[in-house]
């Protein structure tokens, strides 16, 4: 371990020796707004191929207890975001956000909300919404990871490059990179890749019909989504098919029948909040967000929100396994900004 991260554990250990506390009631930190990211809230043991995307519930609900035990402010995405420009944020404000729509949101992540009374934002892909089925990679990776160790030879599958070697997370990652490169190749639809993760994990001797029954990969569909919609869930834009086209008719086609879609699903509202897929952001992106309506967008870079931030990159704490609780305290109280950080990484679920 380097002398600096030493360092900045010594420092988080102690709260900075007092300075966290005095951190968290400057009028430093009241200018600026704490946005959490988050992706899923684990149902089963979906960490275990994919931890940098699915936080366990029983390590949701500490991070929870600590916004409320730290006197946080909670807000709606709009309203901390309108206080911010109008230089009128309450102390210690946050904003809770969660990318893509996971089916967990509503299983796991909605009840611990409902308990502190925390108002959250959901940034949904609505193409999986619709066609509800697990997300092909993610549902592919977790089929070889809960395979791990099988070696098979094999010349019958197009897509297996001759051998099926999930030994090592080296040789498992290959393969999953190959095999999402052949669907490519067939441009292949969203059943049809369903129709892939289903045929691999006959050959390796996984359940499949099992992993549907428990709906690990899926996102919520339309009817949770009007559910949570009516139980006061803030929906907003995340594209349709999560994916950010370089021409720009294709971009804001992207956006205007993601926009459309959630209409359908979560009622009349004000769609105009956007969250970068995968973090993936260009500066002709913003004019494009504007001309379609976007009023602010979020990136997975680390940082607080401040006034003087663009509100078409703004930052937010991307909370994850591999964040400590006391990291989560720090930049609660805003010290983690003044210490060295991790940069944020592009995460998410792959384009359809």
């Amino acid at each position: 371990m380097s002398l600096a991260k030493r360092v900045k554990r010594a420092i988080l250990a102690t709260n900075g020796l007092g300075m966290g506390v005095a951190v968290a009631r400057s009028s430093w930190r009241q200018n600026r707004l704490l946005i959490l990211c988050y992706h899923g809230i684990a149902m089963g043991d979906e960490a275990g191929s994919h931890p940098e995307m699915f936080l366990p519930p029983e390590t949701f609900a500490r991070r929870m207890e600590i916004l409320a035990q730290s006197d946080c402010r909670v807000l709606p995405l709009g309203e901390g975001l309108h206080l911010l420009q109008e230089g009128k944020l309450p102390p210690r404000s946050v904003a809770i956000t969660f990318d893509d729509g996971w089916a967990d949101f509503r299983e796991s992540a909605f009840p611990i909300l409902q308990r502190h009374g925390f108002p959250a934002t959901v940034y949904l892909t609505t193409y999986y919404c619709l066609f509800n089925r697990p997300l092909f990679r993610f549902a592919l990776a977790y089929v070889m990871w809960k395979r791990e160790g099988i070696y098979l030879e094999t010349d019958s599958a197009p897509w297996s490059a001759g051998a099926i070697d999930l030994r090592t997370e080296e040789s498992r990652t290959a393969l999953l990179w190959h095999m999402d490169e052949y669907a490519k190749s067939k441009n292949m639809s969203g059943r049809q890749k369903d129709e892939l993760v289903a045929e691999f994990a006959g050959v390796v001797g996984f359940d499949y019909t099992n992993l549907l029954r428990q709906r690990l990969f899926h996102l919520m569909n339309p009817t949770e989504i009007t559910e949570m919609a009516r139980g006061g869930v803030d929906f907003q834009l995340h594209t349709h098919r999560h994916r950010t086209p370089l021409d720009r008719l294709q971009f804001i086609r992207e956006i205007d029948e993601n926009r459309e879609r959630l209409r359908d699903l979560a009622g009349p509202g004000n769609y105009t909040h956007f969250c970068y897929p995968s973090g993936a952001n260009r500066p002709e992106f913003i004019t494009w967000l504007k001309e379609a309506g976007v009023q602010s967008a979020t990136t997975c870079i680390n940082g607080l929100a401040g006034s003087a931030s663009d509100s078409y990159l703004l930052p937010r704490l991307l909370d994850q396994c591999g964040l400590s609780d006391d990291e989560f305290e720090s930049w609660v109280s805003g010290l983690a900004a003044f210490l060295p950080r991790r940069p944020g990484v592009a995460l998410d679920v792959a384009p359809e």
